[in-house]
């Protein structure tokens, strides 16, 4: 009899234990599904910041159908393509109203070559190229202004980034093959630098033409002659010390305010 009620209570404790196991293998499986939904829904930054963060519950505050948007590939991995309104600085940037923070879903939607017209997938979109994308932009809630892009099934246009500092080079270096204005983003004289901002306009495959703006740090020393006064907004003409084919840092030979 004895040996018996040892017999159940033994089976009874491994029962026990058995199903115990059970809920703690199913909930352990569900916390890593649960984390990597996760990883794949949060967009880090090369520093690990997140900048983009799609489990957040926020609500559409405007759908607009039918849109176009520009704007720059800040990343493309795990399914999604990111893009920037501006560009980064080290620690500071300069952001652009022409363009939109947005996260595109990568569905492998037919590309288009922006000046030779050839098809290829998402795969051909690199971090710093700039896309021209046609759809349903959403906005949301986020503080820091981002919005969910849907292409339908319209092709992507995509000006590579090689491409766009091709032009931004001709810009600079006063060539007339794209019209553009220069007017300052936003001066820090006393630290010695501003933002001066390019309005690069082409027409190559458009009767209304693109305008792809840009940003230039511009450095001011003891021997760049200033002419007239420097505020935000303003029009200015510009001459260069140091003018490369690298046009994200230059030294400013002359600057002069021009009445707007």
């Amino acid at each position: 009899m004895k040996k018996n009620i040892f017999i159940i209570v033994i089976c009874t404790i491994l029962a026990i234990i058995l199903i115990l196991g059970t809920i703690f293998f199913y909930k352990t499986q569900k916390s890593n599904e649960t984390e990597n939904q996760n990883n794949y829904s949060i967009i880090y930054d090369k520093e690990g910041n997140i900048i983009y963060d799609m489990s957040k519950k926020d609500e559409v505050t405007e759908v607009v159908e039918n849109t176009v948007i520009q704007g720059i590939v800040e990343l493309h991995n795990n399914g999604y393509i990111y893009t920037f309104n501006g560009q980064h600085f080290g620690e500071f940037g300069f952001e652009m109203e022409e363009y939109t923070r947005a996260n595109i879903n990568d569905k492998k939607q037919k590309c288009i070559d922006y000046f030779t017209l050839k098809e290829y997938d998402t795969d051909y979109i690199q971090e710093g190229d700039l896309l021209i994308c046609t759809g349903t932009l959403s906005k949301k809630g986020y503080s820091m202004g981002e919005n969910d892009f849907d292409t339908k099934d319209n092709p992507i246009i995509v000006l590579k980034s090689s491409d766009y500092n091709n032009m931004k080079v001709d810009v600079l270096k006063g060539n007339n093959t794209y019209p553009s204005t220069i007017t300052i983003g936003e001066n820090f004289i006393e630290s010695g630098y501003l933002y001066l901002k390019y309005s690069l306009e082409d027409d190559t495959h458009s009767d209304t033409g693109y305008n792809f703006p840009f940003a230039i740090k511009a450095y001011i020393t003891d021997n760049t002659i200033i002419t007239g006064k420097l505020e935000n907004g303003k029009n200015v003409k510009v001459q260069y010390e140091n003018l490369t084919n690298s046009p994200s840092e230059l030294t400013l030979k002359s600057i002069e305010a021009i009445k707007n």
